[in-house]
């Protein structure tokens, strides 16, 4: 594996709930696995103003195991009685590159810093306040083009992080919609031409050109020229059932999304930045809830993925799964069901009669299911359009699809030989199984009571899991 190729791990927490425990956070073991760095302090705790005796006791430990630390923030995170609160305020900039210079004075071990843009949680610290790039809309914001504050962004943490304290400095591009530079090839290419040329200061993107959905073509500003970049990789998606049944994503990261008509075209085989910095991985962890597999298998299994794939992009992902599974001692049969996983997911979560209808790039299907939460605003809407439209029996077609392909994974699934993780295996194909004949009844449901308002919808939802409970699941407030 290339010495200066990063692997970076990080758990991420929900804004809503306490932090995820996990092995995911030993630093042994992420040593043992092949990373080379991890994320010990992010938004949640608010590093340039979060920097505890706890934390720093914790960067010396996990520095002296060898692994790179880095600590990250959103932009701006200021303190809460700070008259300073927009980027059009110049002291805006001076208190977080004085923040900046206190935390790495504290905990000198760090690698670096990490700083996000283009989403801002609010933070539980009633001392620090968080205000977006674009929150502002004051006379004196308004004077500041986008591209300028882009660009104002990269001045001072390329400045002070990199060429003043001679640490590194990763800048997370969060802004994932139409109007955002994450997958816009010119906008982005216009913030970084001020990118000084500091080999400190990299910029990190998602593989997918928004979310981690599928239906998402590969980020088309991965080949731009600028700074190093980072790929970000997501190893158990919380659009996509939270580890709860396989999703084998490989075949995605190796050669390109198939269902956008991009396989063998993208992914990491096909299309590389020009400068390669590693991957950025998120083993456990994302969206908005606390609930997750009680089991890491298929997480694992992912993960093995990206670390394979960083360190030889060209490698087959077949040959990668077969590598996981014997390293795991599972059963080889498994292989063949785990690579029509993709299948599954998409029949499962995704539905091709609004896909007809809407087309969308962001939030595939309306997100009817994140999470674990059915969601009675999107289900309302997909339902009302679909009777509108008179396609109603398309959709309950496509959901008895779904369910007859969930039975037959799980008789598979049930016939391969016992092994340590028998019981989790099968049981996450009956929860598949559950799941897609629960919402095969559901969606006839709701189509039989179109049109629908929010409420109502909610109200059959959660009679229906009244009716039949479905854990974790529940419906969103």
């Amino acid at each position: 594996m290339p010495e200066n190729r990063m692997r970076i791990a990080y758990i991420h927490d929900s804004p809503l709930f306490d932090r995820l425990e996990t092995d995911y956070r030993d630093p042994l073991k992420l040593r043992e696995l092949g990373f080379t760095d991890v994320v010990l302090s992010d938004q949640m705790s608010g590093c340039l103003f979060g920097v505890t005796p706890k934390l720093v006791n914790e960067v010396e430990i996990v520095s002296e195991l060898g692994l790179g630390v880095w600590l990250m923030d959103d932009l701006f995170t200021l303190p809460a009685d700070s008259i300073a609160g927009c980027p059009g305020s110049e002291e805006t900039w001076e208190l977080t590159g004085q923040a900046i210079r206190d935390v790495i004075e504290s905990v000198p071990q760090i690698r670096g810093l990490v700083f996000r843009y283009g989403e801002t949680f609010e933070s539980s610290d009633s001392a620090i306040k968080r205000v977006g790039l674009f929150d502002c809309q004051c006379i004196d914001c308004s004077s500041m083009d986008e591209i300028a504050r882009r660009r104002k962004v990269i001045e001072l943490l390329e400045s002070v992080v990199c060429r003043e304290n001679g640490k590194r400095c990763i800048l997370r591009l969060w802004d994932l919609t139409s109007k955002g530079i994450h997958a816009n090839r010119i906008l982005q290419s216009k913030v970084l031409s001020k990118w000084g040329g500091d080999p400190r200061f990299f910029v990190s993107v998602k593989h997918t050109m928004t979310d981690y959905w599928r239906h998402q073509p590969w980020n088309p500003t991965m080949t731009i020229s600028g700074p190093a970049r980072f790929i970000e990789f997501q190893c158990e998606r919380e659009y996509e059932f939270i580890g709860m049944v396989p999703n084998w994503l490989g075949p995605e990261w190796s050669q390109g999304p198939i269902e956008c008509g991009e396989r063998g075209r993208t992914g990491l085989g096909n299309t590389l930045p020009e400068e390669w910095a590693g991957s950025w991985i998120i083993p456990i962890g994302g969206g908005w809830s606390n609930r997750h597999a009680d089991n890491s298998l298929w997480a694992d299994m992912n993960v093995h993925a990206a670390l394979a794939l960083t360190a030889n992009p060209n490698r087959d992902s077949s040959e990668i799964l077969h590598e996981w599974i014997v390293e795991n001692q599972l059963p080889s049969d498994l292989q063949l069901l785990l690579e029509k996983s993709p299948e599954l997911i998409l029949r499962l979560r995704y539905l091709d009669v609004w896909k007809v209808l809407k087309n969308q790039t962001w939030m595939p299907s309306e997100n009817w299911f994140r999470d674990d939460n059915f969601v009675p605003g999107a289900c309302a809407k997909i339902a009302n359009a679909v009777v509108e439209q008179n396609i109603a029996d398309l959709l309950r077609s496509e959901r008895a699809l779904a369910s007859a392909m969930a039975r037959n994974h799980l008789l598979e699934a049930e016939k391969l030989p016992v092994c340590e993780h028998t019981d989790f295996i099968i049981g996450s194909y009956q929860w598949a199984s559950h799941f897609a004949e629960w919402t095969e009844k559901t969606w006839d449901i709701l189509l039989n009571h179109a049109p629908l308002s929010r409420a109502q919808c909610k109200d059959l939802l959660v009679a229906r899991l009244d009716e039949d409970p479905l854990p974790p699941l529940s419906v969103m407030d």
